[in-house]
């Protein structure tokens, strides 16, 4: 006698769901709900400490491209400072590449620390990561403790020359961009002083105001606030044309050091191997932030122009780039720290 249904059979028309699952199963679906991005938190890492210009643009992003995204997920930043910033870098090399541990670095990160430490830094920024966005470009600025009385570039360069390398300069960390721009100062203009790294563009403004360092060059936006309240001095940018938000500072080869040139960047990326479709919704969702108006003014106004236009291959393209020209300036300085 069959059982029916009612007696702990299974009716015919569960068979054959069950035999539609299977099948389905085997051949690699998932329910429309399983693929959905992202379905939980994100983690924009900052290989920074907080405060500084990467770490303003890492938390100004994250709050925006967690709803320009859909779905349930939030981004969520944290900071992983260590190693000249390549700390945070390598752990999002490692992460797995499911568009949920993302990195927002710096040229320190993804430039002048794999250049200038490669036994460190043991990673390529195009062919270890998978390239999303380029954030915003940055000047930086030569600025000492207005308390210091110097008020020219000038004035600095004769006081390291008397003191012969007993004053100090600060940056956010060994092997980052601000080490190397001022080891690039301080060999072009033959002025000797001695490296003092710190945690972070915050910590190089608290060792400023505490007068511990006599110059830095930094992010402009990891500084601004000081410079504009008066307590740093702006000597000099370090781009080859003047700032727009501070018109009236010379470039340092105005300022007497012909030749120097450089400029700093923030950019977005992930783990190699992010799924093509995951790197394209990120992509759109950062460039859709940068177009925010407010946004947009609130990195302006700190020192990063904002860009909204990078697609994944001209992000690439971007980043080899900045890597070969920032190993140029490295064999130029001779800073090797391996």
């Amino acid at each position: 006698m069959r059982k029916s249904a009612s007696q702990g059979g299974l009716p015919r028309r569960g068979l054959g769901a069950m035999a539609l699952a299977a099948t389905a199963l085997a051949a690699g679906f998932r329910p429309a709900h399983a693929a959905a991005y992202p379905d939980r938190a994100i983690s924009v890492v900052v290989p920074f400490a907080p405060g500084g210009a990467t770490d303003l643009a890492g938390r100004l992003l994250a709050d925006r491209i967690g709803p320009l995204l859909g779905g349930d997920g939030r981004a969520l930043v944290e900071n992983r400072p260590g190693a000249g910033s390549s700390l945070g870098a390598d752990y999002v090399r490692r992460a797995k590449p499911d568009g949920y541990t993302l990195l927002v670095g710096s040229a320190s990160t993804l430039a002048v620390a794999p250049a200038a430490q490669p036994n460190i830094a043991k990673y390529h920024p195009v062919e270890d990561f998978t390239p999303i966005a380029i954030i915003g470009t940055s000047a930086m600025g030569l600025v000492v403790p207005a308390a210091s009385g110097i008020k020219s570039v000038p004035q600095l360069i004769a006081r390291l020359k008397e003191k012969q390398g007993a004053d100090g300069f600060a940056s956010s960390g060994v092997g980052g961009v601000s080490h190397l721009a001022s080891e690039l100062f301080v060999k072009l203009a033959a002025a000797p002083a001695n490296h003092i790294p710190y945690r972070g563009g915050s910590s190089v403004a608290e060792a400023l105001l505490k007068q511990e360092v006599i110059f830095a060059i930094d992010q402009i936006a990891s500084i601004v606030g000081q410079i504009r309240d008066g307590a740093l001095t702006l000597l000099a940018v370090t781009t080859e044309t003047r700032d727009a938000n501070f018109p009236d500072v010379p470039t340092l080869a105005e300022a007497g050091v012909p030749g120097y040139a450089l400029s700093t960047w923030t950019a977005m990326v992930g783990p190699k191997g992010l799924p093509p479709e995951v790197a394209a919704a990120l992509n759109k969702a950062v460039n859709a932030a940068l177009s925010e108006p407010a946004l947009r003014e609130r990195l302006s106004s700190s020192g990063t122009d904002p860009r909204n236009d990078s697609t994944l291959e001209s992000a690439a393209a971007f980043l080899g780039q900045e890597f070969n020209r920032f190993k140029a300036v490295v064999e130029r300085t001779g800073l090797k720290l391996d």
